[in-house]
């Protein structure tokens, strides 16, 4: 049996015969392109922002208490200089009491009456006095308060409409997310796949170029002819050598031939006609034997 040492069209051939490792990557990529669709199909997402919370809900103003509402005026200091005073009538009267007569008596008791009046409207007016600042200060301090929850009230809706705000862009961010990464992860699926299936339909072209030249060309190089490549095999005949003659198709490939087997060859004593490929397979130098390797279709 010869050795193909012919280096041009047998490796031509040879790069055509990864058919089993092309078949398990076109499989594995329709597998992946599958999945893929599947996931693409069943995706969920997830808001990052889903139950943010408004830090404001709760106004910080609400409820505070007027330091100045319950203030009191300062009745002691009004009470202890009216005790002074009267002190200081009765000593009076008491050292005046001898030196004075009775008319002289009545006179400075009117006198003192006078001035203790006059003393009490004073510390009525002080009083009054207290009591309006306090009042002022109330009312001040009230609308400072009511300023502040309004404020508060505002930094709330703000932090609501925020919060809103910051929950819708999450749901837009983590939607156009998921779609890109699913565009993707299925576009990275659809080349592989695509890939796979040209590899197939490239190899399967090479094979027709190759094997329909050298056919209608009378090349002279081995066709690959090993029976472990063909299918759908039927005898139709034995040429005037005792060759058997066979239809069969490439496997996976609709292309009917006739033509022999290199088996057959190896079996009736036809080493000469036969050579090993370096993919390991079997080719027949067709221009040796008086069998023509013929296209059916």
């Amino acid at each position: 049996m010869a050795k193909n040492n012919a280096a041009s069209p047998n490796k031509f051939i040879n790069a055509l015969f990864g058919r089993a490792k092309r078949r398990r990557e076109q499989r594995a990529a329709n597998e992946d392109l599958g999945n893929q669709m599947d996931s693409w199909e069943d995706t969920k997402m997830t808001n990052p922002y889903a139950g943010v919370k408004n830090p404001f809900a709760t106004n910080p103003y609400a409820d505070m208490e007027n330091v100045y509402e319950d203030q009191t005026v300062d009745l002691k200091a009004a009470e202890f200089e009216k005790e002074q005073s009267q002190q200081n009538m009765a000593n009076i009267m008491s050292n005046m009491q001898g030196a004075a007569g009775g008319s002289g008596i009545a006179g400075l008791a009117q006198v003192l009456s006078n001035q203790g009046a006059k003393q009490a409207k004073q510390s009525a007016a002080n009083i009054g006095q207290q009591e309006q600042a306090n009042q002022a200060r109330a009312r001040a301090e009230a609308g400072r308060l009511q300023g502040l929850e309004r404020e508060g009230d505002i930094m709330g809706r703000k932090g609501e409409q925020k919060r809103d705000m910051l929950e819708r862009e999450g749901a837009r961010m983590t939607e156009q997310f998921d779609l890109d990464k699913q565009d993707k992860m299925l576009g990275f699926a659809m080349d592989r796949a695509g890939a796979a299936n040209q590899a197939i339909d490239n190899a399967n072209a090479q094979l027709d170029s190759f094997v329909t030249g050298a056919v209608t060309g009378g090349l002279q190089a081995a066709i690959p002819s090993d029976i472990r490549l063909k299918e759908n095999i039927n005898k139709t005949g034995v040429s005037d050598s005792g060759i058997p003659i066979y239809t069969f198709n490439y496997k996976g490939k609709n292309k009917l031939w006739s033509g022999a087997m290199a088996q057959d060859l190896l079996s009736i004593g036809r080493e000469d006609a036969v050579t090993i490929m370096d993919s390991g397979y079997y080719g027949v130098y067709y221009d040796r034997i008086d069998v023509d390797m013929i296209a059916k279709n």
